[in-house]
């Protein structure tokens, strides 16, 4: 079984190697290490011996973009379309948001600069972490992306100019254009002897990924992967649910493509008193059948005192716990 933690905030190669000393004697043989636009221009050299010292220590490390272009996952901050403005996604509204498209082709070059520098290390999976087309939470009343990029690219698929109406091309498109992008990067990380887990945003996200069959179909992609978090205040029985929902999802693209599964449970902020979610959530990821669990993040998140759990030791116990029980 597959066991592991994400780990970031901190580019100390020696305070990182007793940290991931320490997750080694807690039991976990895999690690994520978080590479943001600012590990990749100011901190190349310290990440690669962070992620090469923990591949030596025997873990398996993942890598994710984190927060890249805002197309990615994350709590770190982009200034990619800061520097340029024509990199943005636009919205329904017409104004520019905080976020790369994925079809500007200049937001794909710097993306295999990435995969370059992360590729030279010991790493062993890249860990495309919930990629989408930018959204607002409330839905997609202000969608996105209708860049010039997206437009030209729409006319020449369809052959008449992108509607303002969320149709069924428009839906299609969105999907398209993700399945495009991630298919290109996936190559260029196999091209280098490395693979590819993509974690894809739960249903109720409107991240333009609809079909889990088609990202898991492409044969450049290794392990599918998911994280239903709840949000503080969800009953028990919403956390037992939306697992098991998404565990069966899961499961289903992936035996019918041949590719590995990852659930991620989640461990930041979680209330005093609630620590026994992630229990629950581990258990419906394993009847599904899943043998590769990660929590997002080492030790209950402690370090980001945003999403820094209540009691973060108590956190780190229960999900060890409920890995061996």
């Amino acid at each position: 079984m597959i066991k592991g933690v994400s780990y970031f905030g901190v580019r100390s190669p020696k305070h990182v190697l007793a940290d991931m000393q320490d997750i080694k004697a807690a039991g976990f043989n895999a690690v994520l290490h978080t590479w943001s636009e600012e590990d990749q221009q100011y901190y190349y050299g310290t990440m690669k011996d962070i992620v090469d010292q923990s591949a030596e220590l025997g873990l398996t490390v993942y890598v994710n973009p984190w927060g890249v272009g805002r197309v990615f996952g994350g709590e770190a901050y982009s200034e990619l379309t800061a520097r340029n403005h024509d990199l943005c996604q636009v919205a329904l509204d017409g104004k520019p948001k905080v976020a790369a498209c994925p079809n500007h082709p200049e937001f794909r070059a710097y993306m295999h600069k990435w995969i370059e520098s992360v590729c030279a290390t010991k790493v062993s999976t890249i860990f495309w972490d919930e990629p989408h087309f930018y959204f607002e939470k409330g839905g997609l009343s202000n969608w996105s992306c209708r860049c010039e990029k997206c437009q030209a690219k729409f006319r020449k698929q369809f052959g008449y100019n992108m509607p303002a109406e969320l149709t069924e091309d428009v839906l299609k498109f969105r999907e398209d254009s993700l399945i495009d992008f991630l298919k290109e990067m996936t190559v260029d990380v196999h091209a280098r002897g490395k693979r590819n887990c993509v974690c894809m945003l739960p249903p109720w996200f409107p991240a333009g990924l609809d079909d889990w069959g088609r990202v898991a179909s492409l044969e450049s992609v290794d392990e599918v992967a998911s994280d239903p978090y709840w949000e503080k205040g969800a009953t028990e029985e919403w956390v037992r649910e939306k697992y098991a929902e998404t565990a069966r999802k899961l499961t289903e693209v992936a035996t019918k493509y041949g590719k590995a599964v990852q659930m991620w449970i989640k461990a930041y902020q979680i209330e005093a008193g609630r620590e026994n979610d992630l229990a629950i959530a581990v258990s419906e990821s394993r009847k599904a059948g899943i043998d590769n669990i990660f929590a997002w993040s080492y030790r209950g998140t402690e370090t980001l005192s945003w999403l820094k759990s209540d009691n973060p030791d108590e956190v780190a116990r229960v999900f060890r716990k409920s890995l061996n029980d």
